[in-house]
């Protein structure tokens, strides 16, 4: 059962960043996949492990777009996805560039445990089906999007939303793919109706997606905990 962690780095200072966590999987017993979608491949470091993709190969829009943390498009990670998909991987932990690696749980039984299956999942989450009655800007996209796709998710399903910076993803090829082009959809309707792509990383477009084609939506704090975990080097 293989899996890969999956990331985005666009600028120097995250380069950096990924290749921190590169040294980190290198120093640790348990050597990991990493796949990496990034605007320059000769900033990351070479290794077997590492799988750098070139965003130009996927969409190139995304090389001209901001590479700070405030005005950087986030969307860009469902290509770090698409890509950890063409070469195989259906169990993928997609994570910021900032991770880092607790030697002490880092090992392929521990990370394969925190999967389930036809499910997206995470550590840390939000109630966001409170998103939704306070109106903030996430609860507002979530209904922009039902509206577009004429499709009400069942808000009782929406208690849990794994939050941005660390989320496991187990999904049959198939689905996979129709959850990525849910998502792909989501982003042109936000940015045709300019709605803001602020907070939170996506998480609403990802969560909506995902209901949208049946894919069960989790907490697995329980057993994800201290796997990784994020290190600013400065507050952004």
């Amino acid at each position: 059962m293989k899996f890969t962690f999956a990331t985005f780095c666009f600028g120097e200072r995250y380069y950096n960043q990924v290749n921190r966590f590169i040294g980190d999987i290198i120093e640790s017993d348990y050597k990991t996949n990493l796949v990496v979608i990034t605007d320059d491949p000769s900033k990351i470091n070479n290794q077997e492990f590492v799988h750098t993709f070139n965003i130009n190969d996927f969409n190139p829009n995304y090389l001209e777009y901001a590479k700070n943390y405030y005005d950087f498009d986030f969307s860009v990670k469902r290509y770090s996805l698409r890509a950890a998909l063409s070469i195989g991987f259906t169990k993928i932990i997609l994570v910021d560039c900032d991770m880092r690696v607790n030697p002490s749980f880092f090992n392929q039984e521990k990370i394969l445990g925190a999967f389930d299956e036809n499910c997206l999942s995470g550590p840390v989450t939000y109630n966001f089906n409170e998103q939704v009655h306070t109106n903030s800007e996430l609860g507002r996209r979530l209904l922009e999007y039902e509206k577009y796709f004429n499709h009400e998710v069942d808000k009782d399903k929406l208690e849990v939303m794994p939050e941005d910076c660390i989320q496991y993803l187990s999904i049959d090829e198939d689905k996979f793919n129709s959850f990525l082009d849910t998502w792909d959809k989501c982003i042109e309707y936000k940015k045709e109706k300019g709605l803001r792509n602020i907070p939170a990383g996506n998480i609403d477009e990802m969560c909506f997606s995902a209901l949208l084609n049946g894919i069960e939506i989790k907490n697995n704090a329980y057993k994800a905990s201290n796997i990784i975990y994020a290190e600013h080097d400065k507050w952004y």
